[in-house]
């Protein structure tokens, strides 16, 4: 049986506006960036992702060859990546033309696709080394993750009218999504997920595809409520993919679930004491990547249920959440004292109700009005996070 991770996080505030407010931060001071493009996107992806999915440094120099590069950027879920290629036209160069500057996208969109392909070959190859991410950790990329291509470019100049996905032009080709960088940012503030943004791109691809650059679309929910969207309009085709998949008629409190989830994966990287050297905070930031907005917003609900029960000195077990799909099962426990339920009998425990490869104990303690704190102990069979 694998040994347990842990993580005792350190005291940190309830409140959970912060992330939000180095977001923001970031944003007024974005334009004394615009000269470093990759840059300013790597420091947005780390913002809106968490540090531990994003990798930038990704040249490589194989045996018998000269150096290059994977990607400019890569968000890596394990399972899943989003490789980008970045193509920002050099300020000295750009004009007001914007049929010139079309034209210039064009020109860099086949670059890019080359690349992209290139990109898919090298992580196929399975020789890559691995690469530090956000957090200076080196990560390995799985060869047979599902990889998802993306072109981003920056060009000021370049409207709503830009080719929205990149149709291959061979047997051999392939067709990738393209987003302007402003785009880009709208579709990650719509989505709250990068699961989310993952399926969204999968989708945008087919509806292009089958579609074309409609105008208008429109979209007729299970309670014949409508909603009509312009999708090649500032990303707009991303609240048509978000009623699809949720209904209409969104939970309005949504946004400050997120908020509150990111305030506390964001608060583990920094605050954690790490056991062994082999433990990291990692492959929990990795396992909550997966999430989805029910399954955050669950998450959170008990976890602050724990919380109060623990204010209140009332220590036991206060919930469940388990995802036969995704195979997990997470028990949170009011406790004090440092004091930790046996990992093994929680999972037989769980076991009496369903079969699962992810067992995770969320202990929450309630320190003042101020303070609390939450330690995690983490267990997976298939020893996947133990490589």
């Amino acid at each position: 049986m694998t040994l347990p991770l842990r993580w005792t996080s350190s005291t940190f505030s309830v409140n959970p506006y912060i992330q939000l407010d180095r977001i923001n931060r970031y944003e007024k001071g974005k334009t004394e960036m615009v000269n470093d493009s990759e840059r300013l996107l790597s420091a947005f992806s780390e913002l809106h992702f968490y540090k531990e999915l994003v990798q930038s440094n990704l040249h490589f120099t194989l045996e018998g060859s000269t150096e290059k590069e994977v990607a400019d950027l890569l968000i890596n879920v394990g399972d899943f990546i989003i490789a980008i290629q970045l193509k920002a036209r050099n300020e000295k160069e750009q004009t007001f033309d914007e049929q010139k500057e079309l034209k210039w996208l064009t020109s860099k969109c086949k670059k890019a696709k080359k690349q992209m392909k290139e990109s898919i070959q090298f992580i196929r190859s399975g020789q890559l080394p691995a690469f530090e991410n956000g957090r200076s950790k080196l990560v390995s990329l799985i060869s047979n993750a599902e990889i998802v291509p993306l072109v981003v470019f920056m060009n000021e100049t370049v409207g709503d009218d830009y080719p929205h996905i990149l149709q291959k032009h061979s047997e051999d080709g392939m067709d990738v999504n393209c987003l302007s960088f402003q785009d880009f940012q709208n579709m990650c503030r719509a989505l709250l997920t990068p699961m989310e943004i993952i399926y969204y791109l999968q989708w945008r691809l087919n509806f292009y595809r089958k579609c074309g650059n409609v105008s208008t679309s429109v979209f007729i929910g299970n309670n014949d409520n409508f909603l009509f969207v312009k999708p090649t309009h500032g990303e707009a085709l991303v609240y048509q993919f978000i009623a699809e998949r949720y209904g209409t008629e969104t939970d309005k409190t949504m946004k400050q679930y997120v908020a509150d989830f990111s305030f506390i994966l964001c608060n583990l990287p920094d605050r954690v004491v790490v056991e062994s050297e082999q433990d990291s905070s990692y492959p929990l930031i990795l396992f909550f990547a997966h999430f989805d907005r029910m399954e955050i917003k669950a998450y959170v609900e008990r976890v602050f249920k724990t919380i109060d029960a623990a204010k209140k000195g009332t220590y036991n077990i206060v919930g469940s959440l388990r995802n036969e799909r995704q195979h997990y099962v997470i028990v949170f426990v009011s406790t004090h004292d440092g004091y930790f339920l046996d990992i093994d009998f929680l999972e037989e425990v769980a076991r009496k109700k369903c079969d699962f490869d992810i067992l995770l104990q969320v202990n929450c303690y309630w320190e003042n009005e101020e303070n609390f704190r939450i330690d995690y102990c983490f267990r997976d069979d298939a020893g996947r996070y133990l490589k």
